[in-house]
């Protein structure tokens, strides 16, 4: 497990982990059935065997005695670990969980408002 982003109060981080449910048949289907894609099927199958298959876990802090991080939402199936510098590792799923804490965070405020809307001025 590895954390890639954590909101700077700690209430929400993103986690990384090992998806060992998925396998490389899975995520290839049929998209490599042409004999002129063989080169990218061995890239892709070499960035398996060397980083593996990921998932990617929204989790909020729950101050409770005893229960810690709870999961909010996650994504699997993953080719190699998020680097967000390397296009093909940038996995897109990684800016959709930032959004949903983006709208967490949103609807928190409002529920403190007891659910106060904005007006145009």
């Amino acid at each position: 497990m590895r954390t890639i982003f954590e909101t700077a109060d700690k209430i929400y981080r993103i986690i990384e982990m090992a998806d060992d449910t998925c396998n490389s048949d899975d995520l290839k289907g049929n998209c490599f059935d042409r004999p002129d894609l063989k080169e990218q099927e061995r890239a892709f199958n070499l960035i398996i065997e060397n980083e593996g298959i990921f998932g990617y876990v929204l989790e909020r802090w729950n101050p409770e005695a005893g229960i810690g991080y709870e999961q909010i939402d996650a994504y699997w199936g993953f080719v190699g670990t998020y680097d967000p510098a390397i296009p093909i590792k940038n996995h897109y799923i990684v800016d959709e969980l930032k959004s949903q804490i983006r709208l967490q965070e949103w609807n928190q405020a409002l529920k403190k408002t007891g659910g106060a809307r904005w007006r145009k001025i």
